[in-house]
């Protein structure tokens, strides 16, 4: 082959190998772009579905106070409120497991209109961590001394802390504060009669935000063996401000139902021997409801909040990528966190 050829074949080659060169490179950068603009699209889609659901009432718009109420569309804000970011109790409390009318997790699709998974959660604001550092018995009555971290996403908070203790024929409250390395402590005394199950409850209010109020629980023997979990005896479901109790075991025997806010105790009318009126509290704080009874000789306290937050209802997305998004939102009068993770639309 002479030399012009050779060199001439070789040229084309290298063109026709940059041509590729140069395919493949677009090819790749716009697969990249696509899947980019995909993505972005998606995020925009689930963001808008995320605040259709925040923002809407849903259909029917009382669904959450009816317990029987599947919603045909899907909304938790309050209906009638002046407030754009203020949700409804009950609604609220529908979505949480426990709840005995919670939706079940092919409701909240169907109603929500989506073909991709989907987990909804709640949270608190503020977190309290309790301790109970020492306890002294002398003659009839026993001193309690507890111990409080208050913090937010880690950070200490300051915060005024108003807390109750609910025992066996005897309740009592008492004020503290948390200092800015977010600490704090009270202390107790308990008759010793009162022997038995006991349970702390304890509110947090920022000092910097009112509607930054939360609460935690601290379950506690008093000069006691007796060991109780949640719910063992009864269960307690909040819903359209009104307690219904569930008993769990035979032989139970309610002595009183109690209300805790973080400004005021309220002890609940009996409608029937399994619901009591939830009276309309006006306190920027979650609500939690206390009952008092015994089985045979044992003597137990149970518990629930309303609106039934924290909660996380849903798919499992452990080790799935997801696209979440989270809201600060009002229930109550107070704030919380809500959040959204979506696992990607099905095809």
């Amino acid at each position: 082959m002479p030399a012009n050829s050779i060199d001439t074949f070789f040229a084309c080659a290298l063109i026709v190998s940059a041509v590729f060169a140069s395919i493949a490179l677009l090819s790749g950068t716009l697969t990249a772009q696509t899947n980019s603009v995909q993505d972005s699209n998606q995020a925009e889609y689930f963001r808008a579905v995320s605040e259709s659901i925040l923002w809407d009432v849903g259909n029917p718009a009382n669904w959450g106070s009816v317990g029987n109420e599947v919603p045909q569309s899907f909304g938790l804000a309050k209906e009638s409120s002046v407030l754009t970011d203020e949700l409804d109790i009950d609604k609220i409390s529908r979505l949480n497991p426990q709840n005995s009318f919670s939706l079940t997790y092919p409701n909240i699709l169907e109603a929500a209109g989506l073909t991709s998974a989907l987990g909804l959660s709640a949270s608190q604001l503020l977190d309290i961590s309790v301790n109970l550092s020492a306890n002294t018995t002398t003659g009839d009555v026993t001193e309690y001394t507890f111990n409080f971290f208050v913090s937010q996403q880690g950070i200490p908070v300051e915060t005024i802390l108003h807390c109750y203790v609910v025992a066996r024929d005897f309740d009592a409250d008492a004020y503290a504060n948390t200092s800015t390395d977010g600490l704090g402590s009270v202390n107790f005394e308990l008759p010793n009669a009162s022997n038995g199950t006991a349970l702390l409850v304890t509110f947090a209010r920022a000092i910097a935000d009112p509607r930054i109020t939360a609460y935690q629980t601290y379950r506690f023997q008093h000069l006691s063996s007796e060991n109780q979990s949640d719910n063992t005896f009864l269960t307690l479901t909040p819903l359209n401000y009104t307690l219904y109790i569930a008993q769990n075991q035979p032989d139970i025997s309610i002595q009183n139902s109690l209300a805790f806010s973080y400004g005021y105790q309220i002890n609940l009318t009996a409608i029937s021997n399994s619901t009591y009126t939830i009276p309309t509290i006006s306190d920027s704080s979650p609500i939690v409801l206390v009952t008092r009874g015994s089985n045979s000789s044992t003597f137990f306290i149970e518990w629930t909040s309303y609106p039934e937050i924290p909660f996380y209802t849903g798919a499992d997305f452990q080790n799935s990528e997801v696209q979440e998004f989270t809201y600060l939102v009002s229930v109550n009068g107070f704030l919380c966190r809500f959040t959204f993770q979506f696992g990607g639309l099905n095809p």
